[in-house]
């Protein structure tokens, strides 16, 4: 299965990048394997310069689903630490247990009694 991945914003001989990019290419193949139908991905990657040699990096990523958007941001000083933490994101979204709610929210005790002298 071959899933649509582009990066902008990175630069192509860097070896940190490189790296980076693979990082990102693997974590995708990894939801790949649960989420078989992931549309496309894309990660735009942005430099700022602050100092004299320090770059930083703003990352945002998007994934895109046939019922539904993923799309979150990371930053940072390396490129390569970034995109670490972005793949520990991605594969947060592989444990995650899908069509679940995240939280039931139970009556609370005054709800429930409202309820019954309602009746």
């Amino acid at each position: 299965m071959d899933i649509p991945v582009q990066i902008v914003g990175l630069q192509k001989d860097d070896l940190e990048s490189r790296k980076a990019e693979l990082k990102f290419q693997k974590s995708l193949h990894a939801l790949g394997q649960i989420h078989r139908d992931i549309v496309e991905a894309r990660a735009i990657v942005k430099t700022s310069f602050l100092q004299k040699d320090r770059k930083r990096y703003e990352v945002q990523v998007f994934i895109k689903l046939p019922k539904e958007q993923i799309d979150f941001a990371e930053e940072g000083w390396s490129i390569e630490e970034v995109f670490e933490k972005i793949g520990e994101k991605i594969k947060r979204l592989m444990t995650k247990p899908r069509d679940k709610e995240l939280h039931r929210r139970h009556p609370s005790r005054m709800e429930t009694e409202s309820a019954r002298y309602a009746e």
